[in-house]
């Protein structure tokens, strides 16, 4: 291959690992904008009449203040029907959608990928040091020059 290529080969890597590394580091799952909070206070915030609507997806449970305060995520019961009627009584506003379904390959690669590519990152400068060092040795036995004694 020739070697311009393979420079251009490098450096897209770099790029394409540090896109991949920031965007494992921006989706952090803990910081998230919303605060989570207890089963017992999501009950007493809606008795309280303090929500003003939910978004209910399996068993995690997303909302609102009504005061404008901000946002809430809990993980709840799987069955609803214990806490609508209460819902229903203070007069919130109520979602529901279905629990997100991504198949573990999907997760696997979006989880491992960036690993791997550092691994095949290192595995392509290894063996271009490798190669190298060759290189330097076969010059050193041909009585040739290495690239050392050419510097003095």
């Amino acid at each position: 291959m020739n070697r311009t290529i393979k420079s251009i080969f490098f450096w897209v890597l770099i790029v394409i690992s540090a896109l991949l590394l920031f965007q494992v580091v921006r989706s952090d799952p803990t910081k998230g904008r919303e605060s989570e909070i207890s089963y017992s206070r999501f009950l007493s915030e809606a008795e309280a009449g303090n929500i003003l609507s939910v978004t209910i997806g399996g068993s995690r449970i997303q909302g609102q203040y009504r005061d404008g305060k901000g946002t809430f995520r809990l993980t709840g019961p799987s069955n609803p029907g214990v806490f609508l009627d209460v819902l229903r009584a203070k007069g919130v506003e109520i979602w529901f959608r279905e629990t997100s379904s991504d198949s573990l390959p999907l997760q696997l690669l979006g989880t491992w990928a960036p690993l791997i590519l550092l691994g095949a990152l290192w595995f392509f400068m290894i063996r271009q040091m490798q190669r190298r060092g060759a290189i330097v040795q076969r010059a050193g036995t041909l009585g040739e020059p290495t690239s050392d004694a050419r510097r003095f």
